[in-house]
């Protein structure tokens, strides 16, 4: 696990060690979403919800002795004996892990997943007497509903759908989920009998697990059949009184008068534009005044005092557009 932390401070910057475990566990405040979105560990959001703190600073404490971190008034940094820790570990890719996106709701989407996928296959081969691999009431009644709004063809449309997903994935991503599969003639596996050997020490094993469902999710919500399956769940990973907020200002609504309309102050509006900004490609950012750095380094150097005479959101969203912007070019130079 201490490699895994040390992993967080990959980028060389200063962070603030009490945020990095607020980010693990999940706490939906702005200041933890856009210190994770700045330092590039927003993917990690969530990943260890029933961490506890104390374990946590156990681990960072080892990293200080060890010399591979340093740390000055609760802020940590890499030294360069960490730095080469890091190039000798490299860091193992999770590029499809969205722990904000998918955090809240991935592992009951998953499970409702696997017991769709039994219940079509044993439909297709005109068999109903078998024993559902979940038997929990909600994910029973959720089944139950889903086929019974279907349209015609669902037997034939959704095994189409699965397949066009698997085809999307990457092949070890997709060996890795299609074997957990149940249906007519064919029993699932554990996760923990498939994972990679590289990636069967803790805590690589639950990210490399975390990681391989988001990607699946990200398929999954765009197909018709899949999508009307997960909805329900989909929309509890959202906060709500964000997408309250949001629907109102789609609506045409001003943020002071969604302020009025919902009794809300503006740091708690300000809260959900930049969750919102952080989490949607389509995020309006051209309806703010914006400002834009000369580079990243600097961008990360700006305090908001600096820029007292813009409202706060238009400079948080000025640093989400840009760093957003930025990404998009690495992995277009990428590809």
């Amino acid at each position: 696990m201490t490699d895994f932390i040390l992993a967080l401070f990959h980028t060389g910057h200063k962070l603030r060690i009490s945020t990095l475990y607020h980010l693990l566990i999940g706490k939906r405040t702005s200041s933890v979403l856009l210190h994770g979105f700045f330092y590039r560990n927003l993917p990690m959001f969530d990943s260890f919800s029933q961490l506890e703190e104390k374990q946590f600073n156990r681990w960072i404490n080892q990293l200080i002795q060890k010399k591979l971190i340093e740390e000055v008034d609760g802020f940590g940094q890499l030294t360069e004996a960490g730095r080469a820790r890091l190039q000798d570990k490299q860091r193992p890719q999770l590029n499809d892990l969205n722990g904000l996106r998918y955090g809240r709701e991935r592992q009951r989407m998953w499970q409702l997943s696997l017991l769709a996928v039994q219940v079509i296959s044993h439909l297709t081969h005109h068999k109903k007497d078998y024993v559902p691999i979940d038997s929990r009431p909600f994910f029973l009644y959720q089944t139950k509903k889903w086929l019974s709004q279907a349209e015609e063809g669902l037997l034939t449309e959704f095994p189409r759908e699965l397949e066009q997903m698997f085809t999307a994935l990457a092949k070890d991503q997709a060996n890795f989920l299609a074997n957990q599969f149940s249906g007519y003639e064919q029993y699932g596996r554990v996760a923990f009998q498939l994972l990679p050997a590289e990636w069967q020490e803790a805590p690589w094993d639950r990210l490399y697990y975390q990681n391989a469902i988001d990607a699946f999710l990200h398929q999954a919500l765009q197909q018709p059949n899949f999508r009307r399956l997960l909805r329900q769940l989909d929309q509890l990973n959202y906060n709500q009184s964000m997408l309250k907020t949001r629907k109102l200002y789609l609506s045409g609504l001003s943020i002071e008068e969604i302020g009025q309309r919902r009794r809300l102050k503006l740091g708690t509006l300000n809260d959900h534009f930049i969750e919102w900004a952080l989490l949607a490609e389509d995020f309006p950012f051209s309806d703010f005044q914006l400002i834009t750095p000369d580079s990243e380094s600097e961008m990360l150097t700006w305090r908001y005092q600096e820029f007292s005479e813009m409202p706060y959101l238009n400079f948080r969203l000025s640093q989400i557009l840009f760093l957003k912007e930025q990404n998009y070019e690495r992995e277009t130079a990428a590809d």
